[in-house]
């Protein structure tokens, strides 16, 4: 049953994709630079964390960058920028994580081209980092990067398999990132841990873990790397695993308290942290953390120079 939805899946995405590269379905373009950031998997290949490097790294450099995501799950509509007052029921998970995460403007807008449109008429934006774009063909991109976590090669479409679309959709991306060791040619990055941040918002060094036990727990798409990264980190390590985007109930907290009765320490991802009230933990809050992670790519220097000529050509009249 599940091959035969893929096959049903694989058959929508792909008249879907004919409709656009036929011209049959219309491409916007916007006077910005579009850098779109996506995969073709379900959830977990580092796509936020490279968002907010080349963002920084491209701000670094003098450009006005924005940001524009659809912030999943977020009630509001939008356009509009999401500051670090805003919840996750408000603007969604990622989008929140990626503003307070980074210093430049995040625009959360399920309408692509109305946000890239925003960040342009509103902020003067000149580039726009689109955070989970591949699919999102309505929006033409100047620079289509996808990130690749596995051998892509040798999996399957939704629901069979992990697949957003077929491989040979990698055909459309300009750069391929293999993240997390996958076997891909081309510039490989990875995400590093940093250090701990409590739920203040406090940062801590990591080198104390290493003789701790820790309860490790996360609602992430692909838990394995996070699980890893952890036993790396600590004397030893308990897992537990929940959904993408989970949204924490009383159950859930009640069981992490209870599998955390003698460990030294909680530890979560960034995303998952911010959906949890540290009242629930009672005493147990001051030993919850969240792992900060970073991008670690030699090459992105390489992509963002790329970009920045981008800019640099679109400001020239009649040229870009």
């Amino acid at each position: 049953m599940l091959r035969f939805l893929s096959i049903l899946y694989a058959a929508a995405v792909n008249a879907r994709n004919t409709l656009y590269d036929r011209g049959i379905l219309r491409t916007y373009k916007t006077p910005l630079v579009v850098v779109s950031i996506g995969n073709i998997e379900a959830g977990g290949t580092g796509k936020t964390p490279f968002a907010v490097a080349i963002s920084s790294e491209l701000s670094r450099r003098g450009l006005k960058v924005a940001i524009v995501t659809r912030g999943y799950r977020g009630s509001l509509t939008g356009p509009i920028i999401v500051e670090r007052r805003h919840t996750v029921e408000e603007a969604g998970d990622e989008a929140v994580l990626m503003a307070r995460s980074v210093d430049v403007p995040v625009i959360k807008s399920p309408d692509r081209v109305s946000g890239a449109l925003f960040a342009h008429n509103r902020l003067g934006s000149e580039v726009v980092v689109l955070d989970d774009g591949f699919q999102h063909r309505r929006l033409h991109r100047d620079l289509d990067i996808v990130l690749a976590s596995r051998d892509i090669t040798r999996e399957s479409m939704l629901p069979a398999g992990p697949l957003r679309e077929p491989a040979s959709s990698l055909g459309r991306a300009d750069i391929i990132v293999a993240m997390k060791g996958a076997p891909h040619e081309g510039p490989h990055a990875d995400l590093r841990p940093v250090c701990l941040v409590d739920p203040k918002g406090e940062t801590r060094d990591l080198r104390p873990l290493s003789g701790q036990k820790a309860l490790a727990f996360c609602g992430i798409g692909r838990p394995s790397h996070f699980f890893a990264m952890a036993e790396s980190l600590c004397m030893s390590v308990e897992r537990i695993s929940f959904r993408d985007h989970h949204v924490y109930g009383r159950a859930d907290i009640m069981e992490i308290m209870d599998k955390a009765a003698g460990k030294d320490i909680i530890i979560t991802t960034e995303k998952d942290l911010m959906k949890i009230d540290p009242v629930w933990f009672g005493s147990l809050a001051e030993r919850l953390f969240a792992v900060r992670v970073a991008l670690d790519m030699p090459e992105l220097g390489k992509i963002a120079d790329e970009i920045e000529h981008l800019a640099r050509d679109r400001r020239v009249p009649g040229q870009g």
